[in-house]
């Protein structure tokens, strides 16, 4: 796989941040946005999964309703 570079701009004030909480977690900035990235994910998935037709949309108790209605 081809390494990729993602640029984004912070101030010196979110870098000390980012630094400092990655430092506190024993883990690297690329860790951090990778967790990031697979909870983002999971939280779409979720919330799809709730939306009317998703995979926990509970038919019987909530019927699809017409435009009309």
């Amino acid at each position: 796989m081809k390494t990729q570079y993602l640029v984004i701009p912070v101030t010196d004030e979110e870098r000390k941040r980012l630094n400092y909480v990655c430092t506190k977690l024993g883990i690297t900035i690329e860790q951090f946005f990778d967790t990031a990235l697979r909870e983002g994910e999971m939280e779409i998935l979720s919330t799809d999964a709730f939306k009317p037709g998703g995979s926990f949309w509970n038919i019987e108790e909530h019927p699809f309703k017409n435009d009309s209605e």
